[in-house]
């Protein structure tokens, strides 16, 4: 889990802010259910609650986030926005992907498997289906998503003859 932004309504420098909202994200590998992940959030998000004085450090008497006058206790609240996304892990020992190896050792000369974070919807909603999928790049990884992104055609090239070699592996077998 991830802050990446803090907001707060202004004030003095000497004054505590009445509320205060941490945004960011959470980036689980694919061996995880994000509505797993989400209710156990919640969960501790509640449990921090219930047990306020006894589980979050103070400085003193005066700093336990209770103002007894006001009838005030301070709380977290989490809440999740609608991008709630899967991640994916391909299938390994999958006839795709052995296909896929097999064609790019033939075009490549080599096969490199390695994992990724990220969010990719779609595939994991066609592999949630029940499709053998598997996903592949070929060219230069350090550019992807990079400032100045880019790819070369003799990479695009190289890849479009991968994916006509898996074609005619899978044509043959059936």
């Amino acid at each position: 889990m991830k802050p990446t932004k803090w907001s707060y309504p202004g004030g003095g420098l000497n004054q505590i802010p009445g509320e205060c909202t941490i945004s960011g994200d959470v980036r689980l590998t694919p061996f995880y259910s994000t509505s797993h992940v989400m209710e156990k959030l919640k969960e501790y998000v509640e449990d921090i609650n219930e047990r306020f004085e006894t589980v979050l450090d103070t400085r003193g008497p005066v700093s336990k986030y209770i103002l007894p006058d006001e009838n005030l206790q301070g709380r977290l609240e989490i809440t999740f926005d609608g991008d709630v996304m899967n991640g994916v892990a391909c299938n390994l020992e999958s006839r795709g992907y052995h296909a896929l190896c097999k064609a790019t050792k033939e075009i490549v000369g080599h096969v490199e498997p390695y994992s990724i974070t990220g969010s990719l919807p779609l595939i994991r909603e066609l592999q949630d289906e029940g499709f053998d999928v598997q996903t592949a790049g070929y060219g230069l990884l350090k550019t992807y998503h990079a400032k100045n992104e880019y790819c070369l055609f003799s990479d695009m090239a190289q890849g479009f003859q991968v994916f006509l070699s898996i074609i005619s592996q899978l044509e043959e077998e059936v």
